[in-house]
């Protein structure tokens, strides 16, 4: 049940919105596209949905080319940002509306839904309307819905873009426990990279529709293969600063502690993140980020250094890792 994306790319007016796209997705596998605005996730989703067609490359699943099929024959479940729910109807009937396209029985239809339901603990909304129900509990409902479809893989776009962020958070383990109990290839694109680290296997960071790096969260955070990824992946933000004309070095906040032989620099600014403070020091360098669970005070002088094994090099010209 491989998803195989090669050489994908999409130029629309001379102006390629993606391309050199190449991934490959295993069944049981979730795939987060993470990136900034406008980087290409949604771009690259559509075209794996059949909503556009690609300007160059292929996609195939189950080593099947997806090309010429349409949409509706791609057998793909989709979760959008928006829940697309119809208001004057109750969750059943909302959920009953593809299995009858799909000629399913009336009995078959109750069987279905009825385990969907009780799979995502939703059981009780069952005769409940969209706006008598919660942002959460409407999002398990269209994820409910793709579930229902039985398809050969998941799309899900920005899927809780519309929720708070405490509510993502109680939904972030529930997702992922569902998605790895799957054998299904899985891609989920979001911006939040917490919750791409959180849900996927691996991650498939996008830059102005390139492919930056792919690899597992630990991976990228450990060892991010561009300057981009250094400071996209990680929050804080990484250190980044230029030793020589050529060279940029980068070391993460946690990797920063109290040395007297260290570096002169001057506490201008703390944030309390409940263990720990993020500390940001003005030093010759430019700011520097800490974390710690120091008592300093603003405006305290300390010194601070950093092992040299914790940097991250790079080229300053490619933007690409050297070390």
């Amino acid at each position: 049940m491989t998803l195989t994306l090669e050489n994908l790319g999409l130029c629309v007016q001379r102006n390629w919105i993606i391309r050199n796209i190449n991934i490959e997705v295993q069944p049981g596998e979730c795939l987060a596209l993470l990136g900034p605005s406008g980087c290409g996730k949604s771009t690259t989703l559509r075209l794996i949905a059949g909503l556009d067609k690609p300007s160059e490359g292929s996609i195939s699943l189950f080593n099947k080319d997806l090309k010429g099929i349409s949409p509706v024959n791609r057998k793909i479940g989709m979760v959008f940002q928006s829940y697309a729910l119809f208001p004057h109807l109750t969750v059943v009937e909302n959920l009953a509306l593809g299995l009858k396209v799909r000629g399913y029985s009336i009995a078959e239809q109750k069987r279905r839904i009825s385990y969907v339901l009780e799979l995502l603990q939703i059981a009780t909304l069952r005769n409940r309307k969209p706006q008598e129900i919660s942002g959460g509990q409407r999002q398990r409902i269209a994820l409910a819905r793709a579930l229902l479809r039985d398809p050969l893989i998941y799309l899900l776009d920005e899927p809780m873009s519309n929720l708070d962020a405490q509510l993502r958070e109680d939904l972030r383990p529930e997702l992922r426990k569902l998605i790895i109990s799957g054998d299904k290839p899985v891609i989920y694109v979001t911006h939040d990279q917490q919750e791409a680290m959180a849900i996927s296997n691996r991650i498939a960071v996008l830059n102005n529709g390139n492919l930056e790096q792919i690899g597992t969260p630990q991976e990228l955070y450990l060892k991010p293969q561009s300057i981009f990824v250094a400071n996209f992946i990680g929050r804080p933000q990484i250190n980044m600063f230029e030793p020589l004309d050529s060279i940029r070095i980068a070391v993460r906040p946690e990797d920063i502690y109290l040395d007297p032989d260290g570096i002169q620099c001057k506490l201008i600014y703390k944030e309390w993140l409940g263990q720990n403070q993020l500390l940001f020091f003005d030093t010759p360098k430019g700011t520097i980020r800490m974390i710690g669970d120091t008592a300093l005070d603003i405006p305290s002088e300390p010194r601070i250094t950093w092992k040299k094994q914790k940097e991250h090099h790079f080229s300053t010209k490619s933007g690409k890792r050297i070390s």
